[in-house]
């Protein structure tokens, strides 16, 4: 089962320095020893996001993220994990305070391969 994992914090830049990374190449190692990653991206500020809305067929772009908040969505990961418990071992191993998991849902392939 896939799961997808959330990372918010505070919308603030910050320096990959080698101490900056300590804790996430530690994150890594536990988190290879009970999940397979998939993926897994850091995210820029939320000053270089945009808001895409098509509504009656108009479509509007404003600056940001859709919400005004402290903590925005900073990167995000996917692992494949054998069960939800197995998910909430991996989200409490992100050196972030607040992991929104989610299960993605997986579609059947039309092809049927």
């Amino acid at each position: 089962m896939k799961y997808v994992f959330l990372l918010y914090d505070l919308d603030e830049e910050w320096e990959p320095t080698e101490e900056a990374l300590a804790p996430w190449g530690a994150f890594d190692e536990a988190a290879a020893k009970i999940a397979t990653q998939i993926a897994g991206e850091a995210l820029q500020t939320g000053r270089t996001a945009r808001t895409v809305s098509v509504r009656d067929g108009r479509t509007l772009v404003t600056d940001g993220p859709f919400i005004e908040a402290k903590e925005q969505l900073g990167g995000f990961y996917v692992f494949e994990c054998e069960s939800r418990e197995v998910a909430l071992k991996v989200a409490e191993l992100i050196p972030i305070a607040h992991v929104e998991v989610r299960q993605a849902v997986e579609f059947a392939d039309p092809a049927g391969a």
